[in-house]
């Protein structure tokens, strides 16, 4: 029986697109992909994006691999899909971070963000309402002019954020 090695798989792929070439490494290096995405920790929503995401990366790295560099294949897929995958994470996190998602709510064709007035009896509250939420600043910029700590903005985002979702509601 003949054994394919990754090199005549690769070759067949890059240069004539043989879909069942395709699909055989795809199958060989499923479990590695899953593998790399649980060890992320992502969320079960995220997964199958995570998973779609690295099937282009074995795809890219299939079509950039170049076998005079003396690197295995499965290394540098491995490193292709991780940098990948730790920048999808990170720019799942930044995203979830910058716009929480019942913020969404207040902007929704029904009520727009301007027909919805909330009032603070803190002054400090209605001071980091304004700056984090209407004019966009960050953690560090809120904490050095209001001379706070930076966690005691994120205590009164948090505050903020539930008398914002009592509003809503």
């Amino acid at each position: 029986m003949y054994k394919i090695n990754d090199y005549e798989i690769i070759y067949l792929i890059k240069d004539h697109f043989h879909e069942d070439a395709f699909a055989f490494m795809l199958k060989k290096y499923e479990k590695f992909i899953w593998k790399n995405i649980h060890l992320l920790y992502v969320d079960e929503d995220n997964k199958y994006d995570f998973y779609q995401e690295s099937i282009i990366m074995l795809h890219k790295a299939i079509q950039t691999f170049d076998e005079c560099y003396n690197k295995t294949f499965t290394r540098y897929f491995e490193l292709i899909l991780k940098r990948r995958l730790y920048s999808l994470k990170k720019e799942v996190n930044h995203y979830v971070l910058k716009e929480p998602s019942f913020f969404y709510q207040l902007e929704s064709p029904s009520t727009q963000k301007e027909d919805v007035v909330i009032q603070f009896d803190d002054e400090r509250k209605q001071k980091v309402y304004e700056l984090y939420f209407d004019s966009h600043r960050s953690i560090k910029y809120i904490s050095e002019t209001l001379q706070l700590t930076k966690k005691q903005v994120y205590n009164t985002i948090y505050l903020i954020k539930q008398k914002i979702k009592e509003e809503i509601s």
